[in-house]
């Protein structure tokens, strides 16, 4: 079978590993503002004293209250926005665990192959071929458990900070 042309470089993958990575620790950092600008509106809402008169404590409550939904519905478009992003790295870990069994496919390809060849020279290259396949499954590997790390600390980032968001919900 000839090599497919599309297949990516390892600088390639750790790239977009690292790229998706730093896409949802910025998600959720942003996360993290909005479930404070709210928790502080809400903060807010509940500190004040509305001694003033009617129609004013009614309009300041209005605004404060506005401000909070406001804030509520940006963190729904950027939580949302993070599940795409941890979807997108999902695909990523399936595409890094499938070339990785098809790596350890060609690993027993190539050492059945080495174990039916008598001379010493081309065992020996056979040999260097194991080397390099058992390196790219560990690349994989690694590069598959970064992705799947990093989706998992975020998932449970964004699960605190809906926690935030919904426990002060009026």
């Amino acid at each position: 079978m000839a090599r497919k042309s599309d297949t990516p470089t390892r600088s390639e993958m750790t790239e977009n590993v690292e790229k998706q990575k730093e896409d949802m620790s910025e998600k959720v950092d942003e996360l993290d503002t909005i479930a404070t600008d709210t928790e502080t509106v809400r903060d807010t809402l509940d500190s004040l004293n509305f001694e003033g008169t009617s129609e004013g404590s009614d309009e300041v409550e209005s605004a404060i209250e506005q401000a909070e939904n406001v804030s509520i519905e940006i963190f729904d478009r950027e939580d949302e926005n993070l599940e795409e992003i941890q979807g997108e790295t999902e695909k990523i870990e399936g595409e890094l665990q499938e070339r990785s069994d098809s790596s350890e496919s060609d690993l027993e390809k190539v050492s059945d192959a080495a174990g039916k060849i008598e001379t010493q020279e081309a065992v020996s290259e056979l040999e260097n071929a194991k080397t390099a396949v058992s390196s790219d499954i560990e690349f994989l590997n690694e590069q598959n458990e970064t992705a799947k790390e990093s989706r998992q600390e975020n998932e449970r980032l964004q699960q605190e900070h809906r926690s935030r968001i919904q426990s002060g919900k009026r």
